[in-house]
């Protein structure tokens, strides 16, 4: 491995501070070294570091590093001191290079006088500030216990005239506070750019109130994130900015997402080299690097395993098996280093794993709403269509899309329990989100919450009630693959009436013949069935009164995800194994389309098109899903034609026969349709591939 390229350094000037935050992970966690520090950092210390600094900018060629002096609090070194080093330090470099000087503060000491010194030094200032009084209070406390948020707000008053030397504000979140009274805070006070920071937490430390409420700070960045990305864009959230950089594909700014290196190393104030300042959460001496500023060159520390070891935990090889193996790895990059503390090092997920993964979904689905808004296209995928289309060769990017819609059910659960969260432990809420009875209640509940009225199919309202949670975390405890024919009201309310669920009887007898259909299914295709049994998750025996006793239907919808209703009574006895097989198949691929255009919608809303073999309109997206359907149909009936029983050699003919006809006419309707960019794909695609499709005998 080549060594580190260090352009950052963080330069403890003091080692105390005149506030006493609870949170501090210098002086609440686990290394205490703070309390052998020199206050401040010695002349000799400082000179040697721009000594250093020299070496290193012209060893390396750099233009350009940045200088953070820190604390403690370093305005307790007094802002002459601080300038005259400001000073000291551009010049040892020289003017060939540039250094972008900053310090963090607390804010107390920040007068007009302070401010004019540190502007003329060309000295950025970032503040320390948890919001208004009521949050600001509750940690950031002087060390008697009195309030500072006086002082520090007249300091961010101070700054915001100021914009040339204003770098913005840093919040550690309490989720107690609502982050709309956050953001309406902070923008109304001028700050543009603002970085929200989770307690420095790990597997040893959990984060606060998390164990009274396990979906506390998912709730909280979820609703931080709408209420920006609604109201609050104009401020720079330097962690919601590099989010969307994430899903968007781009590098991450930030150690909190995405993959990285080391580029940055800490001088403490007794001139002893040290990693990432923050690492300290981790035990006593856990930063310490080789050497001091007076012996040790910064190159180095560059070369040194110490760094070395960080710089693997920051790539995908050096995750945790399990980082390594999850969908959005590489957005979240296994999340920032010290949450991954535990068990004596860093070899596990983040502890924000949970949260991280609602956050990244959410945000994956907002910024596709906001893509789509006003007709715009979506754009095209960014796998494979070919690959997602098949079984076989889709497991890859079907598991991410399907693990992409539990994080968004996830986050409508958790908001949707609302008193009821602190009843559910995050693993049940993972299965919950799974279940797809579970996800009908939970969309209708939210809607509840927040006023809207929501009908079944007949337009009767429907109501959900709290109570149905025991019931479903029961369902979880004891479901194994499939609800077979399961009495789970929330399967059932959103049809109304139009619909007859078979009783208790036909669904024993239902649950044997799912079983011969699925193997009919295993022995054709293992790969669908696999995918089938992954994105679905409960299957219900229906009747349509309205049609005739030998009629087979079936059908699924988008509002009970995972869910695929079929019709086993026939006349006086049971369908087909076979018939049921392709029910099933039939309704699974309208549940894999759905997963697609959850990321990628397929047509503009509101696009009707004449059916080729019905007599009304229906909606483009109807058309689209009736040809993925098809495709797959005829499939399997041509495996049942040419291996399948006797008995349904002639009716596996007719079957291939109709599913041609029938993708005939669907493609030549949707030649015509207004079809996003995914769309078209999709259905050139389809079209592409019934030319391969056998013809039948």
């Amino acid at each position: 491995m080549q060594k580190a390229r260090i352009t950052s350094f963080l330069v403890k000037i003091a080692s105390r501070c005149n506030l006493d935050c609870d949170y501090c992970y210098v002086y609440h966690h686990a290394d205490q070294s703070w309390r052998n520090m020199p206050r401040l950092l010695s002349d000799v210390h400082r000179d040697s570091f721009c000594q250093r600094l020299s070496e290193h900018v012209r060893a390396e060629g750099l233009g350009q590093v940045a200088v953070i002096l820190h604390g403690g609090e370093p305005l307790l070194a007094g802002h002459l001191a601080i300038v005259r080093f400001a000073d000291e330090v551009r010049s040892a470099v020289g003017p060939g290079v540039e250094v972008d000087i900053g310090i963090q503060t607390n804010g107390l000491l920040l007068s007009d006088e302070v401010l004019d010194a540190l502007e003329e030094a060309r000295i950025g200032v970032s503040l320390s500030m948890d919001g208004p009084r009521e949050a600001h209070d509750l940690h950031r406390t002087t060390r008697r216990g009195r309030s500072s948020y006086d002082k520090v707000q007249a300091a961010l008053e101070r700054l915001r005239r100021r914009p040339a030397v204003f770098a913005g504000v840093i919040a550690v979140i309490d989720a107690s506070v609502p982050a709309d009274r956050l953001l309406r805070f902070f923008d109304a006070h001028g700050v543009t750019r603002l970085d929200f920071l989770l307690p420095d937490s790990h597997h040893e430390r959990p984060p606060p109130g998390r164990d009274v409420d396990p979906q506390l700070y998912e709730r909280w960045l979820t609703d931080a994130f709408d209420t920006w990305l609604d109201q609050y864009p104009h401020i720079a959230v330097r962690t919601f900015e590099a989010l969307l950089d994430g899903v968007a594909g781009l590098p991450s700014a930030t150690d909190a997402f995405g993959y990285g290196d080391v580029s940055l190393v800490t001088l403490e104030t007794d001139g002893t080299w040290h990693d990432l300042d923050v690492l300290k959460v981790a035990g006593e001496g856990s930063t310490r690097l080789m050497g001091t500023v007076t012996d040790t060159s910064i190159a180095m520390l560059a070369g040194s395993e110490a760094l070395a070891g960080h710089r693997r935990l920051l790539m995908k090889t050096g995750l945790s098996k399990t980082c390594q193996g999850c969908q959005v790895v590489d957005i979240c990059g296994g999340g920032a280093v010290p949450h991954r503390f535990g068990g004596g090092g860093f070899d596990n997920p983040t502890i924000y794993c949970q949260e991280m993964k609602t956050l990244i979904g959410h945000a994956r689905t907002r910024l596709l709403q906001k893509l789509d808004m006003g007709g715009q296209d979506a754009g095209v995928p960014e796998f494979d269509i070919g690959a997602f289309e098949l079984a076989e060769t889709s497991q890859v990017v079907v598991t991410a899309l399907h693990e992409e819609a539990v994080a968004e059910d996830r986050a409508t659960l958790a908001s949707a329990l609302a008193d009821e969260a602190a009843e559910v432990e995050a693993a049940t809420l993972d299965e919950l989100a799974r279940r797809a009875g579970t996800v009908a209640w939970a969309r209708t509940r939210k809607a509840q919450l927040a006023g809207t009225a929501v009908h079944d199919v007949d337009g009767r309202p429907i109501s959900a009630e709290p109570d149905y949670l025991t019931f479903a975390m029961g369902a979880c405890s004891s479901r194994d693959g499939l609800e077979i024919g399961g009495a789970d009201d929330w399967l059932r309310r959103p049809f109304g009436q139009g619909i007859v669920f078979e009783g208790e009887d036909v669904s024993v007898l239902g649950s044997r013949l799912v079983g011969e259909a699925l193997g009919i299914v295993e022995e054709w295709r293992p790969a669908l069935a696999t995918e089938l049994r992954m994105i679905c998750s409960a299957v219900q025996f229906i009747r349509d009164p309205s049609a005739h006793p030998d009629k087979i239907v079936s059908f699924s919808d988008d509002s009970v995800p995972g869910a695929l209703y079929v019709s086993i009574v026939q006349g006086d006895g049971l369908i087909d194994p076979y018939d049921l097989a392709d029910s099933l198949v039939h309704e699974y691929r309208h549940q894999k389309l759905y997963l697609f255009e959850r990321r990628h919608p397929t047509t503009r809303p509101g696009a009707l098109v004449n059916s080729p073999w019905r007599e009304d309109l229906r909606p483009a997206s109807g058309l689209l899903h009736a040809a993925f359907v098809f495709v797959e149909l005829n499939r399997l009936w041509t495996h049942v034609r040419d291996h399948g029983p006797k008995r349904m050699h002639n009716r596996a003919i007719a079957q291939i026969v109709d599913t041609e006809r029938n993708l005939a006419q669907a493609f030549e309707t949707l030649r015509t349709c207004d079809l996003t960019a995914a769309g078209r794909m999709l259905a050139d695609l389809l079209e592409a591939r019934t030319r391969h499709l056998p013809l039948a005998a």
